[in-house]
């Protein structure tokens, strides 16, 4: 699950076409915090998850549709 969650954060990054950093200040937190999300050394928490799913509807994107395209079922992101 930790790797589903990590190609889910690079997918949505790289959808939005937004270095680490940006992604990083989009969501208020730290780039080591995205560079651990992305490595699958961390799981973004619960409240994590629906702010990077409230990320991607602010950029017209669906978490579900990313999380098909980029391989993985990851679909309990948001609440």
């Amino acid at each position: 699950m930790a790797e589903q969650m990590s190609d889910l954060v690079r997918a949505l990054r790289r959808e939005l076409k937004m270095t680490q950093e940006e992604l990083a200040h989009e969501l208020g937190i730290t780039v080591g915090t995205v560079n651990r999300w992305e490595n699958g050394r961390f799981r973004p928490s619960k409240l994590a998850r629906a702010t990077i799913a409230e990320c991607a509807q602010r950029h017209g994107l669906s978490v579900e549709a990313i999380a098909k395209r980029s391989g993985n079922g990851e679909a309990s992101t948001t609440h």
